[in-house]
């Protein structure tokens, strides 16, 4: 797998949430389903811990994201090779044209790029992603998700990447929502948010305090499977040069 193809992973999957405007604005109007209404802006880019996951009602929003974000744990088992295979696959899967309702969790993988083996600029580290999704309207924080025990090779180095990143850190600002867009294709539906947590590996090449935007679009009947990417910046811990890497996903409805 070469670079285009993972740059193609990642735009394509993001493209997914925005389908709507292939169409041109007469065509495709987008209405957020729910959505974080908290105030104030993104500062800095540095972990939070504590806060609190998507379950708070605001105003007249019903009742927050569908409880947890799982919790991951025992370690990723899949290949980059394995990964980089089912990830392209859902690409190409059939949109979900239907409204989607009520609640749902799901279970996949992440990648993120090392960006640390110049012989290798495809090398990235496997993880796992759980993720809840609340899909009623009005919903605050819709969103919960969890990504962590990343592993694979760093800098031609097998390597365990320490820390988890999820919504549960998020701070004031930080986008979490799902949205439904009008289109000639029908209802597509996206989800995006935003996960924080300090990581570290060995060669610090993915070490610090992490902020990932993470985009998915939900696929086929209902919403059964969802595909997607991110952008994530690690900011190292005690300063040092901004580390902005991004990878690919993909999880099934359990």
């Amino acid at each position: 797998m070469n670079i285009k193809s993972i740059l193609k992973v990642t735009i394509a999957s993001v493209a997914v949430v925005s389908l709507a405007g292939c169409f041109g604005s007469s065509n495709a109007t987008s209405t957020p389903t729910g959505g974080a209404t908290s105030g104030g802006s993104s500062t800095g880019g540095g972990a939070t811990t504590g806060g609190t996951t998507g379950s708070s009602t605001t105003g007249g929003g019903t009742t927050g994201g569908a409880t947890g974000g799982g919790t991951t744990g025992g370690g990723s088992t899949s290949t980059q090779a394995a990964f980089d295979a089912t990830s392209q696959s859902y690409i190409f899967l059939l949109p979900t044209s239907q409204p989607i309702t009520g609640t749902a969790s799901y279970t996949g993988e992440i990648s993120v790029l090392t960006l640390a083996n110049t012989a290798d600029p495809t090398e990235a580290v496997v993880g796992d992603l759980d993720m809840n999704v609340n899909f009623g309207s009005g919903v605050v924080n819709p969103v919960t998700a969890t990504a962590g025990n990343f592993s694979g090779n760093v800098d031609g180095q097998a390597t365990t990447v320490i820390g988890t990143l999820s919504t549960a850190n998020a701070i004031a600002g930080d986008i979490n929502q799902v949205t439904a867009q009008s289109t000639v294709a029908g209802t597509i539906t996206g989800a995006t948010a935003i996960l924080r947590g300090t990581v570290s590996d060995p060669s610090g090449a993915l070490s610090g305090d992490a902020r990932m935007i993470l985009n998915a679009g939900f696929k086929e009947a209902d919403g059964a499977k969802l595909s997607g990417g991110h952008q994530t910046t690690i900011f190292p811990t005690g300063g040092g040069t901004t580390i902005a890497t991004a990878g690919s996903l993909y999880a099934d409805k359990d």
